[in-house]
């Protein structure tokens, strides 16, 4: 009960996060386009396929020939199984062992599962991509031959598990880390951000200041 209670006053100071303003976004050209989806409590990011995997060598020695690539973070024991029950969600709320990096191939944009409204394009800089390329590439964790270390089920060029950098916990989850790694893009994400719908709305904001919202994406803010 003292967690559930923790997360619900989380949630509403995640609520409370600041929006950015016009003036907060780059002022360089910004040629890249990376999306924040959303499935339920969970957010990732979508790239185009060629764009990442010419930057990224980790991504690029597992995977190649997608138009799309998609890249989340999560619990290393709870994101690779298939159907997670409740006693391992809250095992990785405060007990993770460590996180993982899920990276895979997509044909689609939205991908499947993801409505055309939970997709949210945000326009980057040739710095600020890089900048989240290697945010991608440090998350990954080697061995102690520099190899990443696999986890789960293995489905070359696929979809791939990799174990992950960093502590995964209730105040640094999947939506955390994916707020870092659009600050790593140096795109002006405020507050704390604990949920999905925080990080969805502030992305949302931002593509709207930026003019990339899609008329799928203002039609749901309407809804």
């Amino acid at each position: 009960m003292r967690l559930f209670a923790l997360l619900a006053s989380l949630v509403l100071l995640a609520g409370c996060a600041g929006m950015p303003s016009r003036a907060d976004l780059p002022k360089e050209p910004t040629p890249h386009t990376v999306y924040v989806v959303q499935y339920g409590w969970h957010t990732a990011l979508l790239f185009d396929g060629k764009d990442i995997l010419a930057r990224s060598p980790k991504l690029a020695q597992d995977f190649k020939d997608h138009k799309y690539m998609l890249i989340g973070w999560g619990d290393g024991a709870y994101f690779v199984e298939d159907h997670p029950d409740v006693s391992q969600a809250v095992k990785a709320l405060v007990a993770s062992d460590y996180p993982a990096l899920q990276a895979g191939g997509r044909e689609t944009n939205p991908p499947l599962g993801v409505a055309a409204g939970d997709s949210v394009p945000l326009a980057i800089t040739e710095r600020g991509f890089d900048q989240l390329v290697a945010y991608i590439d440090r998350s990954i964790a080697a061995d102690a031959d520099g190899k990443p270390i696999y986890l789960g089920k293995r489905l070359p060029n696929l979809n791939l598990f990799y174990k992950a950098t960093g502590n995964y916990s209730l105040l640094n989850n999947c939506n955390s880390w994916v707020v870092g790694a659009l600050r790593a893009a140096e795109l002006p994400v405020s507050g704390l951000n604990l949920t999905a719908r925080s990080v969805f709305d502030q992305a949302r904001h931002i593509a709207e200041l930026q003019g990339t919202a899609t008329p799928a994406l203002i039609s749901r803010q309407t809804d």
